[in-house]
């Protein structure tokens, strides 16, 4: 497996199929994406990284160019558009946090739940811990 490529799950929920690590949306070059921060239920600070990991490409972000971003609910906008050129049309998506200690991501019990209507893109999140109804972090992305 390809990290960048395709979807990876988590499961290390007895019961459930649909816990995500990493996503990977399918993208067109110079793909604009409506992203939304909906709601946070953590006392730890809550944000996304999107990057693109395979092929050549980059995400544009308020003028600035890079091929991953690290995006925080309590420093970016509510709600903004962002431009990813990308030769693989490919995305990656996953949550990450910090508990004061700098940040943290892809642990045993950490993950998305992902509800997909027509172009967007909703994302519940948990940071760690079993006890949860991925409620972390809720944002979108919209496909415009």
């Amino acid at each position: 497996m390809q990290v960048g490529k395709q979807k990876i799950y988590n499961n290390s929920f007895e019961g459930r199929n649909d816990v995500l690590m990493w996503d990977v949306l399918e993208i067109n070059n110079e793909q604009l994406l409506k992203i939304k921060f909906i709601s946070k239920n953590s006392k730890n600070r809550q944000g996304i990284r999107l990057a693109i990991d395979v092929g050549d490409g980059y995400i544009e972000v308020n003028g600035i160019a890079n091929k991953g971003v690290e995006l925080w609910e309590d420093t970016a906008p509510k709600e903004f558009i962002c431009k990813c050129f990308s030769n693989e049309g490919m995305l990656s998506v996953y949550n990450i946090w910090d508990k004061g200690k700098g940040r943290q991501s892809q642990l045993l019990t950490s993950g998305m739940i992902v509800d997909a209507k027509e172009n967007i893109y909703t994302y519940h999140c948990n940071d760690y811990g079993y006890d949860t109804n991925f409620d972390k972090l809720i944002f979108s992305i919209e496909m415009l």
